[in-house]
């Protein structure tokens, strides 16, 4: 009797990982089915965002209402190019923090003046942006010439970065927050008058 007792515990330990697999193999198709989308082109749910478009610059972004845009006390550093605009977006609890200034923005939009005749690539080296083993991938969006990620993996975050050129400028986009992939798929180039 004293023999059989582990062979019947191994036999009914057994069966409850066996239906345990089940279980959790079914709830994880079920997870995936309601993943897929249903249209032709899935919608960014982004209930409750707000709206910053920049007319001058020509434009728009959704950010979470969580969000806050952080207030410019100075431009860029001269050793970046020299940026027109930049738009800073940081979670409200930490930009009313002592240590705001310190903390690094959940997703950037810097504009740069665009000089003719010159590529999206040749204008990112010659400022340095295309360092040696970075990864290159050509990227599109509406109303621009040119758009380029550039993902720099030996570097820590932020280590991804988008431009989009246009006729007039370059638009470098730095995402790092959670939200940053919705955002990035919300932002758009305007007409200026």
């Amino acid at each position: 009797m004293v023999t059989d007792a582990p062979i019947l515990f191994r036999v009914g330990w057994l069966s409850y990982v066996i239906v345990a697999s089940v279980v959790l193999a079914n709830c994880d198709s079920t997870a995936q089915q309601l993943a897929r989308p249903t249209g032709a082109s899935p919608v960014i749910q982004t209930k409750d965002w707000q709206m910053h478009t920049d007319p001058v610059y020509g434009f728009a972004i959704e950010y979470p209402k969580e969000y806050v845009i952080l207030k410019e006390v100075t431009l860029p550093t001269p050793t970046q190019p020299a940026a027109v605009q930049r738009v800073r977006f940081q979670r409200k609890t930490i930009a009313a923090g002592q240590f705001a200034d310190r903390e690094p923005p959940m997703l950037t939009i810097q504009v740069f003046p665009r000089p003719s005749g010159r590529s999206l690539r040749d204008w990112l080296n010659s400022f340095g942006l295309l360092p040696p083993g970075s990864e290159i991938t050509a990227v599109q969006l509406p109303g621009a010439r040119e758009g380029v990620k550039v993902a720099l993996r030996q570097q820590l975050a932020p280590n991804e970065f988008l431009y989009f050129a246009t006729d007039q400028y370059v638009y470098g986009l730095i995402p790092l927050g959670p939200e940053s992939e919705k955002m990035l798929a919300s932002f758009r180039l305007i007409m200026t008058p």
